[in-house]
């Protein structure tokens, strides 16, 4: 096999023992399966949970008396331990481990964004692991400051390096049809289209530990797909699931890659920055959008939400309020509004004709 650029999430509940403590023995075997990999000559970036974990094992903290200042102590402490365990059994494979720490933030800008790529493709080509992880520290629960859970973060950062494949280990063995309590159902082995359908399968609730859910890796494993990256889910704690993949074997559930990969500024676009705005748009505008890859021009705006300046990204809904893309705005919230109150504004007109309101080359629909 030609060498691939992989994306590792190990999740919270993987890398954990029931009491919520880490279970070095199964970070052991991680690190053995990251080796081996690397012995394959495959690039690999790991996407790690467990800070908090980590943290436990020095702090006891009444988590219910302020979650958010809790779980920040904890992740301050336990993050620089769970580093020093991966760089210690990384070693005994005679690999070097880097510890990067990111926020939703960093991904909003442009210049940062390329700089969190070049730091990560550096650091690849040096031979070293990339150990990434949200900087719960500094994290808020405000959703444009921070990823919600490590699963976006994962496909965030697949579709920065331009990873070939993107591996969610976590404790169930993939996708299972018709899960529920009583008992697990069949893995879904292949997804290629993420619809209703396939979101019906994931349980509602989150896991022991853990922020996200399988609708949570499910959604982001459609963003992967769309990104042009073959995505997986499967058992974190048999890690030889992984290479059997490579070897070609079918394990847990394989969201098949779209053929048409987005350009880089595209996929910022989508899974970089920071939307300050929204825009819905008639029936018109997104047929010309979606089926004609028109700009969109003010005529077909609805409505305007938010406050947004000239430059500045909005998500773009239909008619139905269904999100269908995002986009940079050409036109401030405040002049948009002015234009589509009034029916003789000063160069109104000249707008009108001229001036898209979200160019083609600024636009990702999804």
């Amino acid at each position: 096999m030609k060498p691939q650029r992989l994306v590792l999430k190990i999740g919270t509940n993987v890398l954990q023992r029931p009491n919520g403590k880490l279970d070095y023995n199964q970070i052991s075997e991680f690190t053995a399966l990251v080796a081996e990999i690397r012995s394959r000559h495959h690039e690999v970036l790991i996407i790690s949970s467990g800070a908090v974990g980590a943290g436990r094992e020095f702090c006891q903290l009444d988590i219910a008396e302020n979650p958010l200042i809790q779980k920040q102590i904890l992740a301050s402490v336990g993050q620089a331990r769970l580093m020093q365990i991966y760089t210690d059994f990384l070693r005994e494979h005679h690999h070097t481990a880097a510890q990067v720490l990111l926020t939703r933030a960093d991904f909003g800008n442009r210049a940062s964004y390329l700089n969190i790529r070049n730091t990560l493709t550096h650091l690849i080509k040096a031979g070293i692991v990339p150990i990434v992880n949200e900087n719960d520290v500094v994290a808020t629960e405000e959703l444009t400051l921070n990823f919600g859970d490590n699963d976006w973060l994962a496909v965030y950062v697949a579709a920065l390096v331009d990873a070939n494949r993107l591996f969610y280990l976590t404790i169930a063995p993939g996708l299972l049809k018709s899960a529920s309590k009583k008992g697990p159902g069949e893995v879904i082995p292949e997804v290629r289209e993420l619809n209703q359908e396939v979101l019906d399968h994931c349980f509602p609730d989150k896991s022991i530990g853990g922020r996200g859910g399988m609708e949570s890796k499910a959604r982001a494993a459609g963003l992967a797909m769309n990104f042009g990256i073959d995505c997986y889910i499967l058992d974190g704690k048999d890690p030889t699931s992984v290479l059997e993949i490579l070897s070609g074997k079918k394990r847990g559930t394989h969201f098949i890659a779209s053929k048409k990969k987005p350009a880089s500024y595209q996929k910022w676009l989508a899974a970089g920055a920071l939307s300050q705005g929204r825009l819905k748009i008639d029936s018109g505008a997104e047929e010309a959008l979606t089926l004609h890859k028109k700009s969109l021009l003010i005529q077909g705006i609805i409505e305007v939400e938010g406050d947004f300046e000239n430059r500045d990204m909005v998500e773009l809904c239909n008619d139905k309020g269904e999100r269908i893309g995002v986009g940079r705005c050409r036109i401030s919230s405040e002049e948009l509004r002015k234009i589509l109150g009034q029916q003789k504004l000063p160069n109104a007109e000249k707008l009108r004709n001229h001036k898209p309101v979200v160019h083609r080359d600024h636009l990702y629909l999804e």
